[in-house]
């Protein structure tokens, strides 16, 4: 699954743009509508060509054995990799403590906010990014215990300077949360394998791909490329089955071209490739 942080590096800046488009779209608030034409001008580009922040699926090619591979950009051990995302940060929803973190099915379709203690780990489906706007969704971490998330978009930073409020309803004694979008993404970074491309930082999650349902996880992984670059932030998941063991391939992260190796020995190599 590309877990991940899935929310955080995709949902929240998501939401986050699509607020501020919104925002700017229906004159917002006053205070906005007077702001600094520089502040408009880039609400106004970005709305007038939105980016997506999930690329489709990427599709490896095997690498030609005549071409020699580029420098290694990353050297990823897999087992010590996996499934990090699904412990983002702790905090205690309802009776105790448990780590938040997240996934996604397969298909990238479903996303679910996950809550992992030495028990097990819980899903919660969020639906789309829509619903942590407005509302926010009702998460429901244990037969006890459930917590509304929404996220409160700052229009003038809103990726960064926006707040995920975590709060109990439905009955649910205990403390409610928050988190600036900011430190939440610092705290998924540091779940990240790090790789740098051609000056540019990149991201790197592996780990269980979920059940489409939230029932538990499926067999399969994924992998997850990151390239954080505000409002027009880039991820591209990889099926961990699409790799041939020890052969290179050949992907294509927006214009720059990597070549990963799944070695047998556990490991994630990447080259550059361009």
């Amino acid at each position: 699954m590309k877990n991940l942080i899935a929310c955080a590096v995709l949902l929240f800046p998501a939401a986050a743009g699509a607020e501020s488009l919104e925002a700017l779209r229906a004159g917002a608030a006053e205070g906005f509508a007077q702001s600094p034409a520089l502040i408009r001008a880039r609400f106004e580009a970005a709305a007038a060509a939105p980016e997506p922040v999930l690329q489709p699926a990427l599709r490896p090619r095997p690498f030609q054995a005549a071409r020699t591979l580029g420098s290694v950009a990353a050297r990823v051990n897999l087992a010590a990799q996996l499934d990090r995302n699904l412990h983002v940060a702790s905090y205690r929803f309802g009776a105790r403590p448990r780590d938040l973190g997240l996934a996604t099915d397969a298909g990238f379709k479903r996303f679910f906010f996950t809550f992992a203690e030495s028990g097990g780990t819980a899903l919660a489906p969020i639906g789309s990014v829509n619903d942590l706007r407005g509302n926010g969704v009702n998460a429901r971490v244990d037969a006890a215990t459930v917590y509304n998330f929404k996220v409160n978009i700052n229009i003038f930073s809103p990726v960064r300077g926006s707040t995920l409020a975590m709060s109990p309803v439905a009955g649910t004694a205990g403390p409610a949360q928050s988190v600036k979008t900011g430190a939440l993404l610092d705290a998924v970074r540091a779940r990240a394998a790090l790789m740098t491309l051609g000056g540019e930082e990149y991201w790197i999650f592996y780990g269980r791909d979920a059940l489409p349902g939230g029932g538990g996880f499926a067999p399969t992984r994924s992998f997850l490329f990151v390239h954080m670059n505000g409002l027009s932030s880039k991820a591209w998941p990889l099926a961990e089955g699409a790799l041939t063991p020890d052969a290179p391939s050949v992907v294509d992260l927006g214009g720059v071209r990597i070549a990963v190796t799944r070695t047998a020995a556990g490991e994630l190599v990447v080259n550059s490739a361009n």
